[in-house]
């Protein structure tokens, strides 16, 4: 309180817990417990899987017509621009939200499977899904000189999804922004057409 700190937002994620399989999200999870314990008016805003994450793992699949990643499971893909507009919404309505927020995520939880569908409906071409072995995966990462801990780090993106613990759809960013959030396809569709 000495240095005016009238209350912390943080930016945290969908899923931040300490058992994750995903280590950002149980890194987010001690940050959030760091924040409780400052005894300070504190916001968590835990975001939805950014949407742009997806699209990276895309870029060989809009050449190839195949997306070729691990086994996987429904991922709520958000949006960057409506989560900033959300956190601008928080911001002004301060006293909100004390701790964690609900999730903030986009309209639809996704695996890769529907991922393809969408593509394929939105470029007008077929797209594969294809299930590659994860240590098959983290070697690919690996041959693109990635470093060992982010190969690691991808890969539990995957078996993090496979837990379910990106499935969480909730109206809360909705609400916030006045609007139904960007549906995935809407994303890609603007990505790709740049």
């Amino acid at each position: 309180m000495k240095a005016g700190v009238g209350r912390i937002l943080y930016t945290s994620q969908t899923g931040a817990a300490h058992d994750s399989r995903f280590q950002a999200c149980r890194d987010h999870a001690r940050t959030e417990d760091l924040l409780r314990a400052t005894g300070l008016p504190w916001t968590a805003l835990r975001n939805g899987f950014y949407a742009a994450s997806a699209l990276q793992f895309l870029e060989s699949a809009r050449r190839t017509g195949d997306i070729a990643l691990p086994a996987d499971g429904p991922v709520a893909w958000t949006g960057h621009d409506d989560l900033a507009e959300a956190a601008a919404a928080i911001l002004t309505d301060e006293g909100r939200f004390e701790g964690p927020t609900p999730p903030l995520t986009g309209p639809a939880a996704l695996d890769f499977d529907a991922v393809a569908e969408i593509a394929a409906q939105a470029t007008g071409r077929p797209f594969t899904r294809t299930v590659v072995p994860g240590d098959a995966f983290h070697e690919q990462v690996l041959a693109h000189d990635a470093p060992a801990p982010i190969a690691d780090l991808m890969l539990s993106i995957f078996a993090a999804a496979r837990n379910g613990e990106f499935a969480a759809v909730d109206p809360t960013l909705a609400e916030l922004i006045g609007r139904e959030p960007a549906a995935f396809r809407t994303l890609l569709e603007h990505t790709w057409a740049e």
